[in-house]
């Protein structure tokens, strides 16, 4: 057999794995990114399972920042339901969305909105920081009270320019802010994420037809 065609059968091999390897992953991230401006989440009162160890953990170091648990909501992903749990200030000037990651960190997203547009986001401990017109995000990777204080620093800041955010005091002022995040932001937040998950496997597909075409070659 001709050494062409050997290398072009290993190629194929290699590149086949690599595609039942990174192909699965990079449909569901695909999925959950196409739908993002759409998606809803829900109120899951009564059906959220009880929080994960990490979870109630920042529940409880939320309350001490100056947050109270006001209910949970539910997602419905590709990849099957989420529930996240969600806390507002006491002074109603945030809110923020507690949740398992897929790591088993528990993450924490706290967010202001203003009436004309402008939000304000602090991710904990991971997460994406952009500054663009209408959306600022910081992520803070040290501790959760040090990612509080700075969200309060940042809302002052933008207060003297935006004025008062809108309040959030119960689940369907969450829902109706969530939904705006979304339809203005969702779809671009993801996109870095997404294309890093799903760049691999598109590579991978390009070795396959490679490495397929060497073959047809090795044939003439």
């Amino acid at each position: 057999m001709p050494i062409e065609r050997i290398l072009a059968i290993g190629l194929l091999i290699v590149s086949v794995a690599m595609v039942a390897r990174l192909g699965p992953g990079a449909i569901r991230s695909w999925q959950i990114y196409a739908g993002t401006g759409k998606r809803r989440q829900l109120d899951a009162a009564g059906r959220a399972p009880e929080a994960p160890n990490g979870v109630r953990d920042r529940i409880a170091a939320l309350g001490e920042q100056g947050y109270h648990h006001i209910g949970e909501t539910r997602l419905e992903l590709p990849v099957g339901e989420r529930f996240a749990w969600i806390m507002a200030a006491d002074d109603g000037d945030s809110y923020a969305i507690l949740a398992g990651g897929l790591s088993g960190t528990a993450l924490t997203g706290i967010y202001s909105a203003w009436s004309d547009g402008m939000w304000l986001g602090t991710m904990h401990p991971i997460g994406s920081a952009t500054d663009r017109p209408g959306l600022q995000v910081r992520v803070i990777p040290t501790t959760l009270a040090d990612a509080v204080a700075m969200h309060r620093t940042g809302l002052e800041r933008l207060r003297s320019v935006h004025g008062g955010p809108r309040p959030v005091r119960a689940i369907p002022d969450m829902l109706a802010l969530d939904a705006d995040y979304r339809t203005r932001f969702g779809g671009s937040r993801l996109l870095p994420i997404t294309i890093r998950n799903v760049l691999p496997a598109v590579l991978a597909v390009l070795v396959l037809i490679l490495a397929l075409i060497l073959l047809a070659v090795t044939f003439r």
